[in-house]
């Protein structure tokens, strides 16, 4: 009869899954018919709730329950379609997916081919402001942001070398340590402490300082326990990087500076006044501000331009076995021939360990003055030193609310545990103090 189904109505989602990213504003599934006859169908299409992790409202604008209608004139695999709009919220976070489940009401003689469909929502927003100027604002109006950490609670831990004092964020400034209480701190130091030259965080959230006044040469490592007093484990002159691995504070030396011998050195992470241990050293380095140290307990840093032989000059090195029989080998030249990263000398200010499915990766911050975008982040595999350029200056400024990006002259960066990276800007040449994280870079 005219009015009547088919012998065979079906309907069908014409596919399963499919993504996008935020940006994309919506998407569009069309679901088809077949032998339709002549009476109109309705279709409900219901979010599956339990199956979802995007949001009604937040992440999607759909109505968590929507009833197509196929007319009377539908014609085999005819369609109709269903928009989704998506919402482009500007905040960080893993991949959304939508589940929807396709139903026809009991009181349509019709079946159900496909009957489910899985949208899944990529974030594309790396860029974020953390922290800006006004939020990084202490009491004494000296706005400043230098050897950024992030805590496992999520806080960023940092020294504002313009007040002198020890701060942390999370939603809100707090003073870790006020500038005349680190000066007593280091009672050593008749100078005020002004300048820090590296910062590590061990797995208990207790924070590894280098600390000395910009005019000394004497360097003290300072640690600020998660809980408890803070103490000075050693000092010496020279010191560049520090990195903490199983009990031991490691710390990169350089000669010009007045360290004993261009290399590595040691302190337990306990101790107070230490003199410090040599691990191994060499006078072809020219070790500069950052390193760290992968999940074998190899060490990692670089040596600039000023190192006396080829294969210590602008090389990224590693020593193997720091606890035991040290060694220093070369490991990549982070400026070889078909590397992203541009080379102007003795610019990778900073080297971290991030690991992103089960991959292990260098993170380096190149400040490059002959980088077309300004500095740049890049990652290197340590498996197979394959190098990576993930952002630079010009991609970081455009895609943050805060006005321009100017790097910090020590630890410009730091790399949470996930992979996210923080980079710190300071204010100067129109550019403003933030920290800003960036996720989801590494390959």
């Amino acid at each position: 009869m005219p009015s009547d189904l088919g012998e065979s109505t079906s309907v069908s989602l014409s596919e399963t899954s499919a993504t996008l990213g935020e940006g994309d504003a919506a998407y569009t599934v069309d679901l088809t018919i077949s032998d339709p006859g002549f009476k109109e169908v309705p279709v409900d299409m219901s979010l599956n709730a339990s199956q979802s992790t995007a949001t009604p409202g937040e992440d999607l604008l759909i109505p968590a329950d929507t009833t197509l209608r196929f007319p009377e004139s539908a014609t085999s695999d005819g369609s109709v379609s269903l928009e989704i709009p998506v919402v482009d919220d500007e905040m960080i976070e893993q991949a959304e997916t939508a589940a929807f489940n396709l139903s026809i009401p009991d009181s349509v003689d019709a079946k159900i081919g496909t009957s489910q469909f899985s949208l899944t929502i990529e974030n594309n927003d790396f860029f974020e402001v953390v922290a800006g100027a006004s939020d990084l604002e202490p009491a004494s109006g000296n706005t400043d942001a230098h050897c950024t950490v992030q805590r496992s609670t999520g806080e960023m831990v940092f020294f504002n070398s313009s007040d002198g004092g020890i701060f942390s964020y999370d939603s809100g400034l707090n003073v870790e340590r006020s500038a005349s209480n680190l000066n007593s701190d280091i009672s050593a130091e008749s100078n005020t402490i002004n300048r820090c030259d590296g910062v590590a965080k061990d797995a208990n959230d207790n924070v590894y300082f280098l600390f000395r006044n910009d005019e000394g040469s004497t360097t003290y490592v300072y640690k600020l326990p998660a809980s408890g007093s803070p103490t000075v484990l050693g000092s010496e002159a020279g010191l560049r990087g520090v990195i903490h691995d199983n009990g031991t504070v490691y710390l990169a030396g350089v000669a010009f500076d007045g360290a004993p011998e261009d290399g590595f050195y040691s302190v337990n992470d306990t101790d107070t006044e230490q003199s410090v241990s040599t691990v191994v050293t060499d006078a072809d380095l020219d070790l500069g501000y950052g390193m760290d140290v992968d999940s074998d307990g190899n060490l990692y840093a670089f040596s600039g331009g000023f190192g006396g032989t080829a294969s210590r000059t602008l090389k990224i090195v590693r020593v193997t076995n720091p606890s035991g029989s040290a060694a220093i080998e070369e490991f990549v030249d982070p400026y070889r021939s078909g590397s992203p990263l541009v080379d102007n000398e003795d610019n990778i200010l900073d080297v971290d360990v991030a690991t992103k499915d089960g991959n292990e990766f260098l993170v380096v911050y190149n400040a490059s003055f002959s980088a077309q975008n300004g500095e740049q982040w890049g990652s290197i595999r340590i498996s197979d030193q394959s190098i990576s350029l993930l952002f630079n200056q010009t991609q970081l400024a455009e895609n943050t609310s805060a006005s321009g990006y100017t790097g910090g002259f020590t630890e410009p960066m730091a790399v949470g545990a996930n992979g996210d990276i923080f980079v710190a800007s300071r204010q100067a040449f129109g550019a403003s103090h933030y920290i800003a994280r960036v996720a989801d870079q590494l390959p």
